[in-house]
């Protein structure tokens, strides 16, 4: 067995890190430095210790005045996940720092973890863009497909038109061109998305959720268990519930067909309100959460990237355009919708704010 009380040991495991780890005084100074830190800033331990932390940049946006304030003062452990630094050699970096107290020999130090984020960025941007490619290519395909039965159709509708006399021979094509032109228009609305502003109202999401489970029963044949846990103490909310129905019958019919073949298939509607919620550049004092989960087979992990752009499905005869309308939807509302999934589970959450009433 391996004595973790041993200081060779954890000696040992200190300068074996792949993190780079750096231990700060009161005076932001380094006080102890490991092997990877070493490499990271391109200096010697020994050139390390005792300097400045801010001296190991010729340019930094790393918060070191947060960092002392929160960290070593307030024992509050702090973290910025892009730091772009430009190294003593000229290097350039981003970086994710993790700063937190540690307190050795009844003195308080920094324990300052950085980690190179260049790599998983360049990841991130490239698999996004592929996927952004892939979905643009499932659009122009899709789109091809709806539009090439009208147009096949009123072509041939036209060259009937241009030798046909008899005047009920001439109404049907008439006609047909018009059924098939209004088809097109309705694709191009659908794509769109909704254009009406929310007619909003306040609304007791329980009752709206309760239609939303009748409704959805009526067009389902597979048993399904929906288990309901709501938050009794929510009070009314702003919305316009005819909207907000659309889209939770839009998930809901869907966690029904992805458990069509799941045995005890379960969905499960949860409600609470969270406080201080941030997505992205959104903050949101007070929101309503409505998740949907249910326990099917997951959606397929070349969906999961793009599953809100319209005209991307794997269903037969769908259009792809549910969630890409839902979404819209939501963001009429000033709320925000993600999703979750892996075998076995699919999560879908939808955020709706009290303080935009």
């Amino acid at each position: 067995m391996i004595d973790h009380t041993s200081p060779s040991k954890l000696l040992s495991i200190w300068q074996n890190l792949s993190t780079a780890v750096l231990l700060l005084d009161k005076e932001m100074q380094i006080v102890e430095a490991n092997n990877s830190a070493s490499e990271l800033f391109g200096l010697g331990l020994k050139r390390l210790i005792n300097q400045p932390i801010h001296s190991l940049f010729h340019h930094h946006n790393l918060d070191l005045e947060r960092i002392a304030h929160y960290a070593l003062d307030d024992g509050v452990d702090c973290q910025q996940h892009r730091v772009d630094v430009v190294f003593v050699d000229s290097r350039h970096a981003t970086l994710a720092v993790y700063a937190s107290r540690v307190a050795l020999d009844s003195q308080r130090y920094i324990l300052l973890e950085c980690r190179r984020t260049d790599d998983e960025i360049r990841y991130d941007q490239a698999s996004q863009q592929h996927h952004q490619y892939q979905a643009a290519r499932n659009l122009i395909r899709g789109l091809a497909h709806e539009i090439k039965n009208p147009l096949g159709g009123i072509r041939g509708a036209a060259q009937l038109l241009q030798y046909e006399v008899d005047q009920q021979e001439r109404e049907e094509c008439a006609a047909l061109i018009i059924e098939q032109a209004d088809r097109l228009s309705e694709l191009v609305d659908r794509l769109l998305g909704p254009n009406q502003r929310p007619k909003t109202a306040p609304c007791n999401i329980h009752q709206t959720l309760e239609s939303v489970i009748k409704l959805s029963a009526f067009d389902n044949a597979t048993p399904i268990k929906v288990v309901k846990d709501y938050d009794p103490s929510i009070p009314d909310i702003v919305i316009d519930a005819a909207k907000i129905q659309q889209v939770l019958l839009n998930i809901m019919r869907n966690a029904q067909q992805a458990l069509h073949d799941t045995e005890e298939a379960t969905i499960t509607i949860k409600t609470r309100i969270k406080h201080r919620l941030r997505r992205g550049d959104r903050m949101m004092k007070k929101a309503l959460l409505i998740r949907i989960t249910d326990n099917g087979p997951g959606i397929a992990q070349e969906l999961k990237e793009t599953l809100f752009y319209p005209m991307i499905t794997n269903k037969d005869g769908g259009s792809g355009l549910g969630l890409s309308i839902a979404q819209t939807l939501i963001e009429q509302h000033n709320g925000m919708i993600d999703c979750d999934s892996w075998p076995g589970y699919t999560e879908f959450n939808i955020y709706l704010p009290f303080d935009n009433q």
